[in-house]
């Protein structure tokens, strides 16, 4: 119902505007009120059923299981509504210099930017939901941004944790971050540990989780018999 009487308040404003600076103004109202609908469509836009399926890739010259996250209809409503405020500011910051004065695309540039930064981002492919790679030798996982990558000779535990898998480090600082975007537009670490963002039910969780510590356990034996057969 908001959403519905912001269009309709928006409308009759855009129509009664008498300037280009107040039909931008106006056509705010028309702004907020598709964020509110899209954003309360939850029905529509939910994301719940089954994750998308592992499979086999070539990760950095190693082969790996890929376990991708779903980009699914509530992640790309969520960059139109970014989109949307971002160009409403575009657009304000730029009426209002040809209109008005250079105060309004000094206001407007930085929302403008922030917002707009998303959308672009993802498009350029640095800003996604992205997914998890275990190979034979290590744990990499990229969401938002970022990139954090463990080796399984330093994976202590794997455990879920709600619709995450905390995978605990055997010391710290054996987590490395790679920043894919600039640091307004990436996910910031819950803590120094990897945090493993998990789609699906809860089962699909137990299953990373398990499958980690499995790996973990093989890469802890290769390293045994290597340090075997090395020693004197």
């Amino acid at each position: 119902m908001t959403g519905t009487v912001a269009l309709v308040l928006g409308v009759a404003l855009v129509r009664r505007a008498d300037s280009a600076f107040g039909t931008t103004w106006a056509a705010l109202f028309l702004v907020l009120g598709l964020i509110v609908l899209v954003s309360s469509s939850g029905p529509l836009l939910d994301s719940s059923g089954p994750a998308p399926r592992p499979r086999e890739v070539t990760w950095d010259g190693e082969r790996a299981t890929y376990r991708p996250r779903r980009a699914g209809r509530a992640w790309v409503a969520s960059l139109g509504v970014l989109t949307l405020l971002g160009g409403w500011f575009a657009v304000m910051g730029t009426v209002g210099a040809v209109t008005e004065n250079w105060l309004w695309p000094v206001l407007a540039s930085v929302p403008a930017v922030y917002f707009l930064g998303f959308p672009v981002l993802a498009l350029l492919g640095r800003f996604r939901v992205g997914g998890t790679w275990i190979s034979a030798t290590r744990v990499v996982d990229e969401h938002h941004g970022l990139r954090s990558e463990l080796r399984l000779a330093d994976v202590a535990t794997a455990v879920q944790r709600g619709d995450s898998v905390r995978v605990t480090a055997a010391h710290p600082g054996a987590v490395t971050r790679h920043r894919l975007t600039p640091r307004p537009w990436r996910a910031r670490p819950r803590s120094q540990d990897l945090e493993i963002v998990v789609d699906g039910p809860a089962a699909g969780g137990a299953d990373l989780a398990a499958e980690l510590t499995s790996a973990a356990a093989a890469a802890g034996r290769r390293g045994d018999r290597s340090r075997r057969r090395s020693g004197p």
